[in-house]
């Protein structure tokens, strides 16, 4: 370096600088090319060529496009677990998940039919209890005093005149003020405070028309109201909703009315009941779920709103043809078993479509066969990686002749 170092600077002149590093760099990039070749390129062609070799004389494509024989003498030697297909009897359980919600129809929007000013809030915030005829808040209404003043004249001018002939038209005047005011929200209490006070209500208070809890408070104190605009929205708790996707393969199990069971987290292992209460007439996520809504009695107010809670909904008893969890791999969206053929002494990659769980089983919709023996997958924790690993690539590589053909 010391000696390279010296030669660069015994160079005098700037061009004979430049044309010496035109050169060591000339030099130095076909040495950097070599290196590359050798050391990086060389063996990931070489491994390459290996593995395709090894693919191509250990695997032979069947008859059938879904099955891939695999000539693996290796996988005896790891002494795997073989299970056998069989029928066996259940008691399913469909099982969904959802989170609780609000029943739409016994949610109360609170909005007036006049405009005012927010004088006093009494409910402030959302998420507070509230019941019926409780005050929400205190208004202030110019409209409103000046229908509370016509009703107060009307009255007097009742009073004056139900002795005389003019009472009839007396009274459909007092009657016509009256029915204004109960349409605006006034209730009958308060008109018979206005006729007894003989004066009118300068700030009014406005009342829950039902039990349950402030869901959206939309006011602030000292705003002003316009007509029909929304102040607050409040739910009544006391019945709740859940939302689930069923498999539409489950249809047939599911019917409006059908009882159901359900655990929420923060409860342990406390179970609720609800009923199916309306299952929706069209499919979500490309046609392979279905809908449901599901009713829940919540009148001990126990539940709260959002809760994630699991589903159980029990079908009749039957036999099913099933597949140990444990023996099927879930590669590329596929689902792979390893099926041992006796007779032929060999292994056999196959695609096949499970249905609903039953704890350690899946239940067969296609692929498979009573008394078909198949690998359990499980028992490769316990050997090598590299002969794991290499089982892996048997079955991925399958997977993905079965999605060419």
């Amino acid at each position: 370096m010391f000696k390279i170092k010296k030669i660069f600077n015994g160079v005098k002149t700037t061009a004979a600088k430049n044309k010496l590093i035109i050169s060591a760099v000339l030099v130095a990039i076909p040495v950097i090319l070599f290196i590359a070749y050798r050391f990086f390129i060389m063996p990931v062609i070489y491994y390459n060529k290996k593995l395709y070799n090894f693919y191509n004389y250990n695997i032979g494509i069947g008859k059938s496009s879904k099955i891939h024989l695999l000539k693996l003498d290796n996988i005896k030697k790891i002494k795997p677990y073989f299970r056998t297909i069989k029928e066996i009897k259940v008691f399913p359980t469909i099982r969904a998940s959802g989170r609780t919600t609000f029943a739409s129809p016994l949610v109360r929007i609170i909005s007036l039919k006049f405009g005012g000013y927010i004088s006093k809030i009494y409910a402030d915030k959302a998420g507070i209890k509230v019941h019926k005829g409780m005050p929400l808040f205190l208004l202030y209404s110019p409209s409103l005093i000046d229908a509370e003043n016509d009703y107060v004249l009307d009255y007097k001018n009742y009073l004056r005149l139900k002795n005389t002939s003019f009472k009839s038209q007396a009274e459909t005047i007092y009657l016509s003020a009256e029915k204004k005011l109960l349409f605006w929200g006034i209730n009958k209490y308060q008109l018979k405070k206005i006729e007894k006070d003989n004066k009118i209500i300068k700030q009014i208070p406005i009342y829950s028309p039902i039990n349950g809890i402030v869901f959206k408070k939309l006011i602030s104190d000292g705003g002003y109201v316009k007509p029909s605009a929304r102040l607050y929205e409040l739910a009544d708790i006391s019945k709740l909703w859940m939302k689930i996707f069923i498999n539409v393969r489950d249809l047939k199990f599911i019917h409006i009315g059908k009882r159901v069971s359900l655990r929420f987290t923060y409860y342990g292992n406390t179970i609720f009941h609800g009923i199916i209460s309306y299952i929706y007439p069209y499919t979500f996520k490309k046609g392979k779920f279905i809908k449901a809504r599901i009713s829940i009695d919540n009148k001990k107010d126990i539940l709260k709103i959002n809760s994630y809670g699991n589903v159980y909904i029990k079908m009749p008893y039957s036999k099913r043809l099933v597949v140990p969890i444990s023996a099927v791999a879930h590669i590329d969206h596929k689902d792979i078993v390893l099926i041992y053929n006796k007779n032929k002494n060999v292994f056999q990659a196959k695609s096949i479509i499970v249905g609903t769980r039953y704890g350690s089983y899946y239940s067969v919709i296609e692929g498979l066969k009573s008394n078909e023996t198949v690998v359990d997958l499980k028992n490769l924790n316990k050997v090598s990686v590299n002969k794991a690993e290499k089982i892996y690539h048997y079955l991925i590589l399958s997977s993905v002749k079965i999605k060419s053909l």
